[in-house]
């Protein structure tokens, strides 16, 4: 019985733990992220870190995720959001001098409306 205790307050340590921080258009951001840019943050962790906290709060069984491949040596990762509500997807990706950002992809907006045009007379 005690057993079973543990390894559920155990779970629950782990589930909490990936919800540690806060959220930005819905995203959830380690303590620590600063915003430096609308929808850019950069992450107090290194990228290693960075990873894991996001494998733990966004489980890749859930949401799809793929490795972005550049010609620079730009370490990258992009997260789908299968739910498409405040955020898309997001980019985490390791900028200079091993800093650790995150960019939010936001849904497109739709176009406007074209304005009211004349109406033709016969």
């Amino acid at each position: 019985m005690r057993m079973v205790v543990l390894a559920f307050l155990l779970a629950a340590t782990a589930a909490a733990g990936a919800g540690e921080g806060f959220k930005a258009r819905g995203f959830i951001l380690p303590d620590g992220a600063v915003k430096i840019d609308e929808d850019r943050y950069r992450l107090p962790q290194p990228w290693d870190e960075a990873v894991k906290f996001y494998r733990r709060a966004y489980p890749p069984g859930k949401f799809l995720r793929w490795t972005l491949h550049s010609q620079t040596a730009v370490r990258a990762m992009h997260i789908e959001n299968p739910e498409r509500g405040e955020w898309e997807g997001v980019n985490l990706y390791e900028a200079g001098r091993g800093e650790v950002r995150v960019f939010i992809l936001t849904p497109a907006s739709p176009p406007p409306a074209p304005p009211p045009g004349k109406p033709k007379s016969p």
